[in-house]
């Protein structure tokens, strides 16, 4: 994504407005995004992608995650890559979760005629179970 400053500067992102290294063109130029990534910032998010796909290329959350924020990852080092976002364990241990929870509901749940995919066997108890990974999805996919 790009982001556009009050003085029509574009930035790979809203966290980099305001940070001169990190222009990439201006709105009153009308410049490509050929020409945005052909600027130095455009070349240091293309260096950091490949970064990634070299730091991170065994992960099994790359094709989402991506190496997580490039502003996380390069603010400490203005202009330079100096690894991926730090908050990269924080990630897995998430993205692990949400995994885990969403086998289980998938793998020990009834099946779609005893109940609903995703959705424990309804049991008179006291307070129904929370909703979980499975009924998230259904409900954004019912949108």
């Amino acid at each position: 994504t790009f982001a556009v400053g009050p003085d029509g500067n574009i930035y790979p992102c809203y966290r980099f407005v305001g940070m001169p290294e990190y222009v990439m063109g201006n709105v009153a130029d009308h410049p490509s995004p050929e020409a945005l990534m052909a600027s130095p910032a455009g070349k240091l998010m293309l260096a950091f992608k490949d970064y990634v796909d070299t730091a991170c290329g065994k992960c099994k959350h790359i094709r989402y995650c991506r190496g997580g924020c490039p502003y996380n990852a390069m603010a400490p080092t203005p202009g330079r890559i100096g690894g991926v976002d730090p908050h990269c364990v924080a990630y897995t241990r998430i993205f692990d979760e949400i995994g885990d929870r969403l086998n289980r509901e998938m793998f020990d749940s009834p099946l779609m005629e005893m109940g609903g995919f995703g959705m424990p066997p309804m049991q008179k108890t006291a307070k129904p179970p929370k909703p979980g990974v499975m009924a998230l999805m259904r409900k954004n996919a019912m949108r």
